[in-house]
């Protein structure tokens, strides 16, 4: 086990000054790794998962930052949305090579929205040299609804335990069923989605796709096995053709991590994702 520091942070990101912590190994590889915090969270993570995960890798020699985004944690500004974070995903990886001088590449990993933020970015910077991507978000409503009724109600429905709490009145009957019309009506329907266009003209998930079509790198894809958000991932990519070449690039592997939910929740399955990440960046 390699030892290693944490030490604050502070870096400017345009007019607001960002916080995040670095972890620091005595003998650290060229590759480093930014962490970047997916929905309304900060550098700690869900259950403190992205705090772990940076001590697992400064335990296995590889430097890290975890940080909070403009505007979340202890970070200043007007908070940001997930795809206008270019300029802070930039800013962090400048105060990461700043404070480890020896690294000359750096990993990209994002959970959720974190994930298709970095699908966006990661290709616009040449000293990302990788990119890990959990559970990657993608929703727009089109496959939404046949999504959670394959995998949301089927199995709750299909469990005799689930009708017992149905009938002694713990979930409420009329709330259930309208949730489950409206969603089996939509799919049914099959309306056109219209996406917020961003300046460029292409949506988010456009974008997402861009970005990963012109990334010259290895890129691994994680998707937890109980995650509506991972299922809807996976539902995209079986469908549309151009996303589904996309994912069978040589340079890209997929992991699904069994029973995970969306933040890996159970020590167990952090403990998969760390393996997999370090296993994956030493590799690079």
């Amino acid at each position: 086990m390699t030892l290693y520091r944490e030490q604050a942070v502070l870096f400017e990101c345009g007019l607001n000054r960002l916080f995040g912590i670095v972890a620091t190994p005595e003998a650290a590889t060229d590759v480093g790794v930014l962490i970047l915090v997916g929905g309304p969270q900060y550098r700690v993570g869900s259950h403190r998962q992205f705090t772990l995960l940076a001590r697992s890798l400064a335990e296995a020699g590889i430097a890290s930052l975890r940080f909070d985004f403009t505007g979340m944690g202890d970070s200043e500004g007007p908070k940001r949305e997930f795809d206008s974070t270019e300029e802070d995903i930039f800013a962090a990886i400048d105060a990461l090579f700043r404070s480890v001088p020896t690294m000359t590449r750096v990993v990209l990993w994002g959970l959720c929205d974190a994930a298709s933020s970095a699908m966006m970015f990661g290709n616009r910077d040449p000293r990302v040299a990788g990119m890990i991507l959990l559970n990657p978000w993608v929703h727009n409503g089109e496959y939404s609804p046949q999504v959670k009724l394959a995998h949301y109600y089927r199995p709750a429905f299909s469990r005799k335990e689930q009708w017992r709490r149905l009938f002694s009145g713990k979930i409420r009957l009329a709330p259930a069923f309208k949730e489950l019309a409206r969603d089996a009506l939509a799919l049914i329907r099959r309306p056109s989605i219209t996406l917020i266009r961003r300046p460029s003209g292409r949506s988010y998930i456009e974008e997402m796709l861009y970005g990963l079509q012109r990334f010259r790198h290895d890129v691994l894809i994680v998707l937890s096995d109980a995650d509506l958000t991972a299922r809807e991932f996976s539902t995209l990519t079986a469908h549309d053709s151009q996303w589904h070449a996309a994912i069978s690039s040589p340079a890209i592997s997929v992991h699904t991590i069994i029973g995970a939910d969306h933040t890996f929740s159970e020590k167990r399955w952090k403990d998969e994702v760390s393996r997999l990440t370090i296993d994956w960046v030493l590799n690079q």
